[in-house]
């Protein structure tokens, strides 16, 4: 292994300890508030938290307003931030914080096809069959014995394909115009932010008086500035060295945290479906991040 893919494993890794607090806070946040409130707020918590680093390393801001970058800035957000917050903030209230967890995993699935068929990445059967492993691990989950789907389920599901239409408009912000992660992440919390805000004053949500209690305020602010600033800075530089496809099959290891947390934090115990489709999806996803990141 190579220093940059060395480098891009090690910025994932580190995205998988802080996301991995990303289904349980946010089922918890959305106990607290409306889901649009919640995800509005966080994300232009994080645009200024971002966009505060850019300032202070001297660099132009208006490059998130420049004709170049715009357009495309703004399906990032609209994508990878206010479908894909909806789908996930009204889903994790239908099902349970350890379900959302897991399923956000069937992630590296969206991903290796997106990958496949739109960035020209190299697919390989191997990876084609710790995707089916996955896949088999995530139905266990859904479905835990049964024939029923929960509509919760089915929200959650839908949420990484959002994340993974926005990666490839991300991917081609840093391989074809070199535009820094700093930059890409700022833009995606800012107009998915803005995109998200007027939604919710559309709907009638009118929830800014909560901001002054000091419980909902603090989890706003810490999921603004680690679970999202944070978080998607480093996958950015991630995805700048290794393959989209690879990237995402190491982060999708963080519901191992999520499980615990949920443990902790929800008071959910974990069945024997939930453990052992964890379990399946994390052998695949380890059989994954094992292979080298190539291009066809």
């Amino acid at each position: 292994m190579d220093v940059k893919e060395k480098e891009g494993v090690i910025l994932v890794v580190i995205c998988v300890f802080i996301h991995g607090a990303l289904p349980i806070l946010g089922k918890y946040g959305v106990s607290l508030v409306h889901p649009l409130f919640f995800a509005s707020v966080t994300n232009l918590i994080a645009a200024l938290t971002l966009i505060s680093f850019i300032l202070l390393r001297k660099n132009k801001i208006d490059i998130l307003i420049h004709k170049k970058y715009f357009f495309t800035l703004l399906l990032i957000g609209f994508f990878g931030t206010t479908i894909s917050n909806i789908l996930f903030f009204y889903g994790v209230r239908l099902t349970s914080g350890i379900n959302s967890a897991i399923l956000l995993q069937v992630e590296p699935i969206y991903s290796l096809l997106i990958g496949y068929l739109l960035l020209n990445e190299k697919v390989s059967l191997h990876q084609i069959i710790s995707t089916l492993i996955i896949i088999f691990g995530t139905l266990l989950v859904i479905f835990q014995g049964t024939l029923t789907l929960n509509w919760g389920d089915l929200l959650v599901l839908g949420t990484p394909l959002c994340y993974q239409i926005g990666h490839i408009f991300s991917k081609k912000l840093l391989n074809e115009n070199h535009l820094s992660p700093l930059f890409i992440a700022a833009g995606r919390t800012l107009y998915g932010g803005i995109f998200l805000l007027i939604i919710s004053q559309l709907a009638g949500v009118h929830e800014f008086n909560r901001l002054g209690e000091a419980n909902i305020l603090a989890i706003l602010i810490f999921y603004g500035i680690v679970i999202y600033a944070l978080t998607y800075y480093t996958f950015y530089e991630s995805i700048k060295r290794i393959n989209l496809s690879k990237a995402t099959a190491i982060i999708s290891a963080y519901p191992a945290i999520s499980i615990l947390l949920a443990w902790f934090i929800l008071r959910e115990v974990p069945d024997f479906y939930q453990i052992s489709g964890f379990f399946i999806i994390l052998l695949g996803i380890i059989y994954l991040s094992n292979l080298k990141s190539e291009l066809r």
